[in-house]
Protein backbone atom coordinates (compact mmCIF):
# COMPACT_ATOMS: atom_id res chain seq x y z
CA UNK A 1 0.00 0.00 0.00
CA UNK A 2 1.06 3.53 -0.64
CA UNK A 3 1.20 6.31 1.93
CA UNK A 4 -1.84 8.11 0.44
CA UNK A 5 -3.85 4.86 0.49
CA UNK A 6 -3.01 4.22 4.13
CA UNK A 7 -3.85 7.82 5.02
CA UNK A 8 -7.20 7.46 3.27
CA UNK A 9 -7.88 4.37 5.40
CA UNK A 10 -6.91 6.31 8.52
CA UNK A 11 -9.33 9.11 7.57
CA UNK A 12 -12.14 6.57 7.24
CA UNK A 13 -11.23 4.97 10.58
CA UNK A 14 -11.07 8.41 12.25
CA UNK A 15 -14.59 9.17 11.04
CA UNK A 16 -15.79 5.83 12.42
CA UNK A 17 -14.11 6.51 15.77
CA UNK A 18 -15.72 9.95 15.93
CA UNK A 19 -19.14 8.51 15.18
CA UNK A 20 -18.73 5.88 17.90
CA UNK A 21 -17.48 8.44 20.41
CA UNK A 22 -20.50 10.64 19.76
CA UNK A 23 -22.80 7.63 20.23
CA UNK A 24 -21.02 6.82 23.50
CA UNK A 25 -21.46 10.41 24.68
CA UNK A 26 -25.18 10.19 23.95
CA UNK A 27 -25.30 7.01 26.06
CA UNK A 28 -23.52 8.88 28.86
CA UNK A 29 -26.27 11.50 28.81
CA UNK A 30 -28.92 8.76 29.00
CA UNK A 31 -27.10 7.19 31.93
CA UNK A 32 -26.95 10.60 33.63
CA UNK A 33 -30.75 10.91 33.35
CA UNK A 34 -31.19 7.56 35.06
CA UNK A 35 -28.60 8.31 37.74
CA UNK A 36 -30.23 11.66 38.46
CA UNK A 37 -33.69 10.11 38.74
CA UNK A 38 -32.44 7.23 40.91
CA UNK A 39 -30.06 9.46 42.92
CA UNK A 40 -27.07 7.30 41.98
CA UNK A 41 -23.48 8.56 42.03
CA UNK A 42 -21.73 9.28 38.74
CA UNK A 43 -18.73 7.16 39.65
CA UNK A 44 -19.25 3.41 39.50
CA UNK A 45 -15.83 2.01 40.35
CA UNK A 46 -16.81 -1.61 39.75
CA UNK A 47 -18.11 -0.75 36.27
CA UNK A 48 -14.93 1.18 35.41
CA UNK A 49 -12.73 -1.69 36.59
CA UNK A 50 -14.78 -4.09 34.49
CA UNK A 51 -14.46 -1.88 31.39
CA UNK A 52 -10.69 -1.49 31.82
CA UNK A 53 -10.26 -5.21 32.46
CA UNK A 54 -12.11 -5.98 29.22
CA UNK A 55 -9.91 -3.47 27.40
CA UNK A 56 -6.82 -5.15 28.81
CA UNK A 57 -8.01 -8.60 27.74
CA UNK A 58 -9.05 -7.48 24.25
CA UNK A 59 -6.07 -5.28 23.46
CA UNK A 60 -3.31 -7.67 24.62
CA UNK A 61 0.09 -6.23 23.69
CA UNK A 62 -1.38 -2.82 22.70
CA UNK A 63 -2.85 -2.26 26.19
CA UNK A 64 -0.27 0.34 27.21
CA UNK A 65 -1.27 2.38 24.16
CA UNK A 66 -5.04 2.09 24.45
CA UNK A 67 -5.25 2.43 28.23
CA UNK A 68 -4.71 6.23 28.23
CA UNK A 69 -7.30 6.61 25.49
CA UNK A 70 -9.91 4.66 27.45
CA UNK A 71 -9.05 6.48 30.66
CA UNK A 72 -9.82 9.71 28.84
CA UNK A 73 -13.05 8.28 27.42
CA UNK A 74 -14.15 7.27 30.93
CA UNK A 75 -13.20 10.70 32.29
CA UNK A 76 -15.18 12.39 29.53
CA UNK A 77 -18.19 10.17 30.23
CA UNK A 78 -18.11 11.17 33.89
CA UNK A 79 -17.73 14.83 32.92
CA UNK A 80 -20.78 14.59 30.65
CA UNK A 81 -22.79 12.91 33.41
CA UNK A 82 -21.70 15.47 36.03
CA UNK A 83 -22.53 18.37 33.70
CA UNK A 84 -25.93 16.92 32.89
CA UNK A 85 -26.78 16.26 36.52
CA UNK A 86 -25.59 19.69 37.63
CA UNK A 87 -27.59 21.40 34.89
CA UNK A 88 -30.79 19.45 35.54
CA UNK A 89 -30.56 19.38 39.33
CA UNK A 90 -30.82 23.16 39.53
CA UNK A 91 -33.86 23.35 37.26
Amino acid sequence: MTLPEIRKQIDIIDNEILSLLLKRMKCSECIAKIKLADKLPVLDEAREKNILNNIKINSSDKYKYVLPIFNEILKTSKDIQNDFIFTHKTQ
